[in-house]
């Protein structure tokens, strides 16, 4: 858990030069550096402390490791920062000035008893027994004591087709409609959606539905996660072994990455009729709040308090998140979206997602005023529609029916749609 992190290829010198435009490409982002200096003021900022985070942010090494033939690229990058953000950076380093660097920083966590982990098995069995009742196959790792705390029911269950990614699936059998593909979030896997997943599955008996299981983020003790091509790669093993060609897409959360990583993908992306994302993490990564909210904020309300100890904290959520979440990888961007159907979930009061940076990033418009006796606003233009919940914290909307309704009834209508995504 503590080792050094394994980072992707560097990118080539055009790609760095293309992604640090994009990111700095509107007004509104001139101070998007000194975020991640914990808010510094930008003075206190000197340019070897600048140049430091640009090494993690674009290259993912330290100053120590810089080889020379980076030095005049990284010169350019410092210039057009003090030409947008309109401040010369001061010569050396400020040592009471510190930035974020993800995957860099030492691994942020607490230790948990044994205790703790019986009663995540617990809760597991009870998620495995909701799961069967409601008509789905459980499809299980190919070591399945690889994960502690132990599944003893997983030994009933048939082995994956992918050896390292478990998932639950109900046969696709409708001749007019299209599976379902769904990528959980961080916390205790699957149980916060039976509720949800049982909605869903009443629409239609005979639409098909594959649930993934992302272990590494479900307060276990699990192996690390596969990278972004091999988590491709069994995406669409498991695709195949299915037969299900064409799929709509729901991610929530940390699995909004995941079906982020498949709509950038220049196959698996044609294979997508339409996509849900829900308090999604990846659009404006290049901002510190995602990062900073869930690694590094010291918490003071009762929901950080939660989101802090039981999530924030847990040893395998920690070690997936500052050892193997690459920002620039994860990152989504409009253009990546241009030929798609996607609807996005946002909540208001996210104390992760920046929701109303992302809801301008996304409408170009100004957060709506608020509706007493509304529950959420909507904005759509072509393809795209943006659902805003101005009440709901981070993963609040699967709390109640009456707001897992309008989630239900979009995916339920993406099912109906045709490879043509008019």
């Amino acid at each position: 858990m503590y080792q050094d992190t394994i980072h992707p290829e560097i990118s080539s010198p055009d790609e760095r030069k293309a992604l640090f435009d994009k990111c700095f490409s509107q007004s509104y982002y001139a101070n998007l550096a000194a975020g991640w200096f914990y808010s510094s003021p930008i003075h206190n900022v000197k340019r070897d402390n600048i140049v430091e985070w640009l090494l993690w942010a674009l290259f993912y090494t330290r100053p120590a490791d810089q080889p020379s033939e980076w030095e005049e690229e990284i010169n350019d990058y410092v210039s057009r920062m003090e030409g947008l953000i309109g401040h010369t950076f001061e010569p050396g380093r400020n040592d009471g000035v510190t930035s974020m660097r993800l995957t860099l920083d030492p691994v942020p966590s607490l230790h948990r008893p044994l205790l703790w982990y019986s009663v995540v098995g617990l809760v597991d069995t009870y998620t495995i027994g909701s799961l069967y009742r409601h008509g789905l196959w459980h499809f299980s790792l190919e070591n399945r004591l690889s994960v502690f705390p132990f599944r003893p029911t997983t030994f009933l269950s048939k082995t994956s087709v992918a050896p390292r990614v478990s998932y639950w699936y109900r046969p696709h059998r409708s001749s007019t409609k299209k599976p379902i593909l769904l990528f959980h979030g961080i916390g205790i896997g699957l149980l916060p959606y039976v509720p949800f997943l049982a909605e869903l599955l009443s629409e239609d008996p005979d639409v098909g539905l594959i649930a993934v299981e992302i272990l590494s983020i479900s307060m276990r003790i699990t192996p690390a996660p596969l990278d972004r091509k091999a988590m491709l790669e069994a995406i669409t093993q498991i695709l195949d072994f299915h037969s299900f060609q064409d799929v709509v897409l729901v991610g929530h959360s940390y699995g909004t990455i995941i079906a982020a990583h498949m709509l950038r993908d220049p196959v698996l992306s044609t294979r997508v009729v339409a996509s849900l994302l829900v308090d999604p993490i990846p659009f404006l990564l290049h901002l510190p709040a995602v990062a900073y909210n869930f690694v590094y904020r010291t918490p003071r309300m009762a929901n950080e308090w939660q989101l802090w100890y039981f999530t924030g904290r847990d040893l395998d959520i920690s070690r997936t998140l500052s050892r193997h979440f690459f920002w620039a990888q994860n990152i989504l961007w409009k253009e990546d979206l241009v030929d798609h159907r996607i609807s996005v979930v946002l909540s208001g009061r996210d104390q992760i997602v920046d929701t109303r940076e992302v809801w301008q990033y996304l409408t170009g418009e100004a957060l709506p005023s608020p509706n007493p006796g509304v529950s959420h606003s909507s904005w759509q233009k072509d393809n795209w529609e943006v659902l805003y919940f101005p009440d709901l914290d981070h993963s609040n909307v699967f709390d109640t029916a009456a707001l897992r309704r309008p989630v239900v009834s979009m995916i339920t209508k993406f099912t109906e749609i045709d490879n043509s995504r008019e």
